[in-house]
């Protein structure tokens, strides 16, 4: 006697799927992929903490140039007044920025220092901006 036998869910031997074995490439591969994107990232932080730095360094060579130029002002108070505005502005990372001012027909106020870095100031870069302004007379 015969009996009818269900097909089997299970496929013929070479028909059946393998199993994956692309799971550790794809690791690898996001592990670089995330890799370059963190690196990335860091560079365009480290590019905006030089851009806000060399403002802040632009606007106080511009207020140390403006005291110094008044018809009562001198080199000494456009220091002053240059390395106050980078003080308040900059804060704690202002330690090393250095202010010139040279004093004749124009004056000229020159703001430099290093740069914030984005690793605790591993990176940091060297800024130099000079501003002039004709003295009052």
């Amino acid at each position: 006697m015969r009996t009818n036998r269900l097909p089997s869910s299970d496929p013929p031997r070479g028909l059946r799927p393998r199993r994956d074995c692309g799971a550790v490439d794809v690791s690898i591969q996001m592990l670089f992929g995330f890799m370059a994107v963190l690196l990335v990232m860091l560079v365009v932080f480290e590019a905006a903490t030089y851009w806000h730095a060399r403002n802040v360094f632009d606007e106080a060579a511009a207020e140390g140039a403006r005291v110094a130029a008044a018809f009562d002002g001198d080199c000494a108070q456009g220091i002053a007044a240059a390395a106050a505005v980078v003080q308040r502005t900059a804060g704690s990372w202002a330690e090393g920025v250095g202010v010139t001012c040279t004093e004749a027909a124009l004056v000229t106020v020159t703001v430099s220092g290093r740069t914030p870095g984005v690793l605790g100031n591993a990176l940091g870069f060297r800024a130099h901006v000079t501003e002039t302004a004709p003295k009052e007379r």
